[in-house]
């Protein structure tokens, strides 16, 4: 038995010891290599810390030479930093010739890297991430070659997604707008699906930063935040070059008409079209209808409304409306549907239905000027349901007038049409003498009585006159 333990013993002590030289190998096939590389790897990476990448730049070089390619993926990332730096510290013409080289050797440390480390523990999909870094340096040293970079970008986006970084997803929209470009001078039927596709890229960039930006935000981290919102602006910038209605409309009806049954293309044109309001054309109606019938929505309900309305049809506008409302609890546009809805139940003269939206607006966000302005409109247009014999059909002008002063002191880019608002509310204001004559005077506290259909019904307000 106390053989058996002597046995074990041993295998204890020996079997750490093996391990260790196994793992040793990854430096050298013998231990002089190893030590050389070794050595070499902490000279640089002492260098790297105190942030002299010049001498580290040096150093690498001699890492490179001595250790095995597959020593240490970061050999690779380390080295893309050495060489960024040392390219920036190029002055004049006279270094193009050594930017050259620089440029190239920085390629090749990511062709090295995807090559030898294509898959890790922590990143199972490494290369794509690595992709993407290559294409916008490619991008930033050959800005002629945009189609070359453009691949890359694509390449990884597609197998990376909702996890590609934010200069990945900006610099694929640059690149896909000026690959564009190069390929209409030559081919305008294909420049022109190109253009297609960047407006259809556009919803599905947008939808991988919102994702992207909810997992930066869950883990706190804030820089990463910033930097899908930088991309996001980058994205929409390039966007607005592209989309305007009478440009979108063609290339998108082209699209449909050679995938009709393509329903993901359709829903991606249908919010293209109403995020840039592009609706007083022959192409929204009908796909907003398409779209809602095959897979009824408050977003396809809210654009069919949109479209009618458009078309002056508000009472086919408000049944969408309100189904958009009503299929829309806490989604993210429940605001806009409210707002919206709201205006189009104002036009309808149905003014208690367009407050109840108001304050269904307000308790969700009560700093929302435009649900101010909105009851205001409600209230302005009700005078004759207010009546009261007295007072009451003018009241609701000082009431309204109240509403459309509280949303301009709350929202400065709404200040004007407030304005012009009160200023048609003053005009409608008693005169002195109507005052008078029911033993009231200006600056009076006013209650408005209840009357059944009145939305300002037992509203208070200040007596104001013309």
């Amino acid at each position: 038995m106390n053989t058996l333990k002597n046995i074990f013993f041993i295998l204890a002590l020996l079997l750490p010891l093996s391990f260790f030289a196994q793992d040793d190998t990854k430096y050298g096939a013998t231990e002089n290599e190893q030590i050389l590389c070794k050595e070499a790897l902490s000279v640089y990476k002492s260098y790297k810390k105190q942030k002299n990448y010049g001498e580290a730049y040096q150093q690498w070089k001699k890492a490179c030479d001595v250790c095995p390619e597959t020593v240490q993926e970061s050999l690779y990332s380390n080295g893309v930093l050495f060489i960024k730096s040392e390219i920036k510290g190029l002055k004049n013409s006279e270094d193009l010739d050594r930017k050259a080289i620089l440029v190239d050797s920085l390629m090749w440390a990511y062709d090295k890297r995807m090559e030898l480390f294509p898959s890790t523990t922590k990143k199972p999909n490494n290369r794509c991430h690595v992709l993407g870094r290559k294409a916008s340096d490619y991008y930033r040293y050959f800005k002629d070659s945009a189609e070359v970079a453009h691949k890359m970008f694509k390449e990884s986006i597609n197998c990376l997604k909702a996890e590609s970084s934010a200069s990945t997803l900006s610099g694929y929209y640059v690149t896909s707008f000026y690959t564009m470009k190069a390929i209409n001078k030559e081919d305008k039927e294909a420049g022109t699906k190109m253009k297609a596709k960047m407006l259809t890229d556009y919803l599905m960039l947008l939808d991988y930063i919102n994702q992207a930006t909810e997992v930066a935000k869950k883990a706190g981290k804030e820089k990463t935040v910033s930097g899908y919102d930088r991309a996001k602006a980058n994205i929409e910038k390039t966007f607005i070059a592209i989309a305007k209605c009478d440009d979108m409309v063609p290339v998108l009806k082209a699209s449909i008409d050679a995938n009709p049954e393509d329903f993901e293309l359709k829903k991606k044109v249908l919010s293209l079209l109403t995020n840039r309001e592009c609706t007083e054309n022959e192409l929204f109606l009908p796909v907003a209808t398409s779209v809602y019938e095959q897979e009824p929505s408050a977003e396809a309900a809210f654009a069919i409304g949109m479209g009618y309305a458009k078309q002056s049809k508000l009472n086919e506008s408000f049944k969408y409306m309100e189904e958009a409302v009503s299929m829309c609890d806490s989604c993210a546009d429940q605001l806009y549907y409210l707002t919206k809805t709201g205006q189009i139940a104002s036009a309808l003269k149905k003014s208690n239905t367009a407050k109840r939206y108001a304050r269904q607006i307000l308790a969700i966000d009560p700093n929302i000027a435009e649900a101010y302005m909105l009851i205001g409109d409600a209230i302005a247009g009700s005078s004759s349901a207010c009546n009261d014999g007295a007072l009451g059909k003018r009241a609701v002008y000082w009431v309204a007038h109240d509403y459309y002063a509280r949303a301009k002191s709350m929202d400065p880019e709404l200040a004007e049409k407030a304005q012009t608002r009160m200023s048609k509310m003053s005009k409608q204001f008693p005169t002195i003498d109507e005052v008078f004559s029911l033993g009231l005077q200006a600056g009076q506290s006013f209650t408005v009585k209840p009357i059944s259909g009145c939305p300002c019904s037992g509203e208070s307000t200040t007596i104001r006159v013309r």
